[in-house]
């Protein structure tokens, strides 16, 4: 049996050497993973397949190092650049499309392939988006997460005004819909309370974590950030005017969609609805109302299905590359991902052929898990990072904060947006 260290990263690389032994200390059967969570039962299901991989590679020693999500980045970041990288690790896609640019990810796409054991093409295609190039492959996603829209049933009853999820059964769910019902529904709520809140509260913050309300909004539109084929920015099209607009006329003119400047959150009970993913369900611990669960809203470009991702990653710098590679393997093959998809929805077609059963205990009803989350990870889409993305969302950001202001014409600062950023997407070929 492997001896293994949790560890949780300290503030400096220098910090986490001396405490968890990791970096030159660490022996030529020892592979160091990163990861972000806290929660002790992810962490006990980490540890368990990382005991399964040591039986199966002569006592091989995994070291799973926990890092604060807030800080993870920029941790990871500093190792790299000190020559301490880790063996393997957790990404979110818009820093592995940027770590890979810049060549810090190994491509493991040889050793997935040639393994007939490992069954690459298990995966739903479209989970790679952001994971490959070219032929290489650059980490495999362990945590494919539809976005969904999440409501307070008991909010609508009191209003006497259909549910969102009865108007997705009719195919009337589209977000001209939902702006309209968000007008009825605000005055019946307390004062304070709104009805829709971005998700994560983000959507005026930094520009990658706004992404998880505007790209389904952009994409009910038939609109989107750029052209991936032509690297094009097409936030200047009207469509994309009319999508943000919509959200800019609910937040500024209607003030049924929280302002800026002002708090709210679903889970306490003052919105009435977000947008969400499965792992954010847990914070319904102790909610004191009654939930329900819709599709993203529709519109003119038809039926989003948006994904977030995380991916598993091994450093081009790591000091025991073949061993990492094969983890990687281990915890992505059919039978790690069947078991971690109790916390990381899948995107391996098997383990999501027993979806119902898998998600039988969770907070999403076995009609939820085939209507909403399995088709949002077979038919979903992430969103296309760049390979500029770092540099882009540095150029765009103070632009971008020009649309959240009550007189802003949303159209001309699209505009204005395309116009900085379109270099950037030029350099991305």
């Amino acid at each position: 049996m492997s001896t293994r260290l949790r560890c949780l990263l300290a503030a400096s690389a220098v910090a986490l050497t001396a405490a968890c032994g990791v970096g030159d200390q660490a022996g030529s059967n020892t592979v160091t993973m990163t990861v972000w969570t806290s929660n002790q039962a992810q962490l006990d299901l980490l540890n368990r397949l990382a005991d399964d991989f040591s039986a199966q590679h002569d006592g091989a020693d995994v070291r799973i190092q926990s890092v604060p999500q807030a800080d993870y980045t920029t941790k990871i970041s500093v190792r790299l650049a000190g020559g301490d990288a880790p063996d393997l690790g957790w990404l979110g896609a818009p820093d592995a499309v940027g770590m890979a640019a810049s060549g810090q990810l190994a491509d493991v796409g040889p050793a997935l392939r040639n393994d007939p054991e490992y069954r690459f093409d298990d995966f739903v295609p479209a989970a790679f988006t952001n994971w490959r190039g070219g032929d290489a492959v650059y980490g495999v996603p362990f945590s494919t997460s539809p976005f969904f829209v999440i409501y307070n049933k008991d909010a609508f009853a009191t209003a006497n005004l259909p549910e969102p999820a009865e108007l997705a059964a009719r195919g009337d769910w589209t977000w001209d819909r939902l702006a309209g019902l968000a007008r009825d529904l605000q005055p019946s709520l307390p004062r304070g309370h709104f009805v829709f809140q971005s998700n994560e509260g983000s959507v005026y913050g930094p520009l990658p974590v706004s992404w998880p309300t505007l790209d389904p909004l952009l994409r009910a539109h038939g609109a989107g950030f750029y052209d991936p084929q032509t690297k094009r920015c097409t936030l200047d099209s009207p469509a994309a005017a009319e999508a943000v607009g919509t959200f800019h006329r609910m937040a500024f003119d209607d003030r049924t969609a929280v302002p800026p400047g002002a708090q709210a959150d679903f889970y306490a009970g003052n919105a009435a609805m977000t947008i969400t993913q499965l792992s954010r369900l847990s914070q319904l611990e102790g909610a004191e109302f009654d939930y329900g669960i819709a599709p993203l809203p529709g519109g003119p470009g038809g039926q989003p299905h948006v994904t977030g991702q995380a991916g598993l990653v091994v450093f081009e710098q790591a000091p025991h590359k073949e061993l990492a590679t094969e983890l990687l393997k281990y915890l992505t093959s059919e039978k790690a991902v069947r078991e971690l998809a109790e916390f990381y929805p899948p995107a391996r077609t098997s383990v999501l052929a027993d979806a119902p059963e898998i998600y039988r205990d969770s907070r999403l009803s076995e009609q939820a898990v085939k209507d909403i989350l399995v088709p949002g990870i077979t038919e979903g889409h992430a969103f296309q990072y760049p390979r500029t993305w770092p540099e882009i969302k540095t150029t765009a950001q103070p632009v971008f904060d020009q649309l959240w202001s009550p007189g802003a014409d949303v159209g001309s600062v699209l505009g204005r947006l395309c116009g900085e950023v379109g270099p950037l997407l030029k350099q991305a070929e």
